[in-house]
């Protein structure tokens, strides 16, 4: 790579374009929506420091993408902590000059999660697996493949979804655009498990909803915004926002009204959302990499990405914190947990009054757990746990 320049996701051109989709073309690992240009010309109109750098070869070609925002001299990817899967749009072939990209932007870190492709060997990583539901061969063959490797969860799903039925007729269910109040009852329930479990508001910032909303107001027939949702007569009792792209649904935000918690509405409308999916040819479901253990009984592992930082030079705090860490598993998971949480206050928070208080209401959190008497099996748990909440 010799030379980097910086434009504007919305400043990207017709030859740019065309550059992009023969990239992503050629690489299967990025046929999902996040790697798609119209998801980062989409979310720039929303994402406060928004840019793409454009990465030439020695012969000045167009060589790849990298779409980011940056936080003071943090680089972080575009639509942080919204988009789940990010990496350099190239070809597999293509090494990155760290140490140039972060020079030329003016940053002294490139921090992320859900990474796909190569890394600088030097950076700081640990390695997660995508879930994914494989609907390749239809839905009924699915069903029966993951019932048969995990009879009794499906037979207490059964369960529930007579319960339902025998309680109040069952849930109706939709697969439907993305309208506004839609958007705004599921960003409602979500904000309301965020306070219940002290996890960082990502809602609260402002930009993340409008990000939303920006996706919502596409209306293309193979990519953007879709919900799934459940519905007792004109009651909302869950809802799934998903990012879809062709032959591929990613699960983005669940949310179900807590009342309706014993019949596993998520779980049910996760399965209607599939079926309904496989008659429209959809072939992949991506629940996300990690998760809760659910997702397991559900998915297959598939593709491993990564998540850590990259340094333009180590930095003497983290070889400290290295130290340390290894003196204690409990050490490392909270170690790991308030990194996970900085990131997440770093990308949402842009003006100084949000950080204050996010930071102080992570400091408060932090003295909390410290006090905790956690058993190690706990601690693993805990750290699996953060990973979803973030």
């Amino acid at each position: 790579m010799k030379s980097i320049e910086v434009v504007a996701p919305d400043a990207l051109t017709g030859d740019d374009i065309a550059a992009w989709e023969g990239f992503t073309a050629r690489r299967p690992d990025m046929i999902g929506p996040y790697f798609d240009v119209r998801y980062v010309m989409d979310i720039g109109l929303s994402v406060p420091d928004a840019y793409v750098a454009r990465l030439r070869d020695e012969a000045g070609e167009v060589a790849g993408f990298l779409p980011y925002q940056i936080r003071g001299r943090t680089l972080q990817p575009l639509g942080a902590p919204l988009t789940d899967y990010h990496g350099i749009i190239g070809d597999v072939g293509f090494e990155m000059d760290y140490r140039l990209l972060l020079k030329t932007l003016k940053a002294d870190r490139l921090e992320f999660q859900g990474w796909v492709g190569g890394m600088e060997p030097t950076a700081r990583t640990l390695s997660v697996v995508t879930q994914i539901a494989d609907l390749s061969d239809g839905y009924d063959a699915y069903f029966a493949k993951q019932k048969a490797l995990h009879h009794k969860f499906y037979k207490n799903l059964g369960r529930c979804g007579r319960n339902a039925e025998r309680d109040f007729g069952g849930f109706q269910f939709a697969f439907e655009r993305v309208t506004p109040d839609l958007l705004q009852w599921v960003i409602d329930q979500k904000r309301q498990q965020y306070a219940r479990s002290g996890m960082h508001d990502v809602f609260g910032c402002g930009w993340t909803l409008k990000l939303l909303s920006e996706l919502a107001r596409r209306q293309d027939e193979g990519f953007g915004l879709r919900v799934g949702v459940l519905r007792e007569g004109n009651h909302l009792v869950a809802a799934e926002i998903c990012l879809m792209r062709g032959d591929y649904i990613h699960f983005w935000f669940p949310a179900y009204a807590e009342a309706y918690h014993r019949y596993s509405p998520g779980i049910i409308l996760a399965l209607k959302i599939m079926e309904h999916g496989a008659g429209m040819g959809v072939t992949r479901v991506d629940f996300g990499a990690g998760g809760e253990s659910y997702k397991h009984t559900m998915t297959s592992p598939a593709q491993t990405c990564l998540e850590g930082v990259v340094t333009a030079r180590p930095l003497l705090l983290s070889v400290v914190g290295d130290v340390v860490e290894s003196l204690s598993p409990r050490l490392k998971s909270l170690r790991l947990s308030l990194r996970r949480r900085m990131r997440v206050i770093r990308a949402c928070e842009t003006c100084p009054k949000g950080r204050r208080h996010a930071l102080q209401a992570l400091i408060r959190r932090g003295f909390s757990r410290l006090r905790q008497p956690i058993a190690a099996g706990a601690v693993a748990a805990g750290a699996v746990n953060d990973n979803i909440d973030l």
